[in-house]
């Protein structure tokens, strides 16, 4: 866990976090990114294919010496006999129907996962900080073209803070799929459990696309039942002590800089009050305490 984090923001924004003393923690449904924790968990591969692909991998075993643990009778019973009278082909036409009915149970399984998202999404009120105050993407896209704010907020986790809670977000090339036919061919045959965490929501709501990968993300998902919140949002407090440092853009208007800084003072008089430079011969920025 960080010590801190940071907040970039419009101008606007900033002041009602300001005035407020809170920050919002927004419905993913309202995200920019209808990606982001929205998508549905689907098979990566034509569930109704795994019954073949079983058959296909019972008769390979049957007819060959690979290593099997000695409670998979079933397959071990099909060796024995094979040995002295061949592989029936039979067999698949006596298992097709209980493949089928896996196969039934699994697509069951999925349905009640996809349940489980929706209701834990509608739930969800997500809060979304990172690792760095320089990042010069950041401040264009949410400090509106540098004329907007980051706040630095310490995590507070030896009180308990909700910011302690935060979480790293992962970026992937594609997002989360239910188990890989790998993984459900040996479930079934070889009692061998797939990793139950991949398909959880919460690692669902942790993940990104790698195109934001700029952004070193760490969230916060809030789904405690809460009188306070709406249907699209919740406002979380926080304390004074963990405003440390408030950033503002090199484009911010003096007139901001100097209303913004007068109320973080109120809440916090050590506050650090900081407006970004343009370093010269870079494409980086500057911070210097105003």
């Amino acid at each position: 866990m960080l010590e801190h984090f940071y907040k970039y923001t419009d101008i606007e924004t900033a002041k009602l976090i300001l005035i407020n003393q809170s920050f919002r923690y927004s419905s993913p449904l309202k995200f920019n990114d209808p990606f982001d924790i929205q998508n549905e968990l689907l098979s990566s591969f034509d569930l109704n294919k795994l019954p073949t692909v079983i058959q296909s991998v019972i008769e390979t075993y049957v007819k060959n010496d690979f290593p099997i643990q000695q409670d998979n009778f079933g397959i071990l019973m099909l060796r024995e006999k094979a040995t002295s009278q061949g592989y029936n082909k039979k067999i698949e036409t006596m298992i097709y129907p209980y493949l089928q009915e896996v196969v039934n149970l699994i697509k069951d399984g999925i349905s009640e996962l996809n349940e489980s998202w929706k209701t834990s999404l509608q739930e969800s009120r997500v809060f979304c900080v990172t690792e760095g105050n320089d990042n010069l993407l950041m401040w264009a896209h949410y400090a509106k073209n540098h004329t907007g704010v980051v706040f630095q907020l310490a995590t507070l986790a030896a009180d308990g803070n909700i910011l302690s809670a935060a979480e790293k977000v992962i970026y992937e090339e594609k997002p989360i799929a239910f188990y890989s036919i790998e993984e459900l061919v040996k479930w079934i045959l070889f009692n061998i459990e797939p990793d139950f965490s991949k398909v959880l929501y919460t690692s669902h709501a942790y993940q990104k696309s790698k195109h934001w990968e700029y952004e070193n993300e760490w969230r916060v998902i809030d789904m405690r039942e809460d009188k306070n919140k709406t249907e699209f949002y919740i406002d979380h407090k926080f304390e004074s002590k963990q405003l440390q440092n408030i950033f503002f853009g090199c484009k911010t208007a003096p007139s901001n800089i100097k209303h913004l800084s007068s109320i973080a003072r109120a809440i916090n008089p050590s506050v650090g009050i900081y407006q970004s430079k343009k370093r010269p011969l870079e494409y980086a920025l500057d911070f210097e305490k105003i």
